[in-house]
């Protein structure tokens, strides 16, 4: 999907988050829920970054 901000078109990216079951559980209107914590496997790449037309970085 192609977007624009400020006249500047970008694209969206969807990283999938991986989640384990943890040992705590939540109650929500009356509903339990257990809670899962993120596995960060996602690492940003590094080097060039550009934001507003301008390139930072390496």
């Amino acid at each position: 999907m192609q977007l624009r901000f400020l006249g500047q078109g970008y694209s969206t990216s969807n990283h999938r988050v991986d989640t384990v079951p943890t040992a705590h559980q939540a109650h929500f209107l009356g509903q339990s829920y257990t809670l899962r914590r993120p596995i960060q496997t996602f690492k940003p790449p590094l080097g060039l970054r550009k934001y507003r037309g301008v390139s930072y970085g390496r």
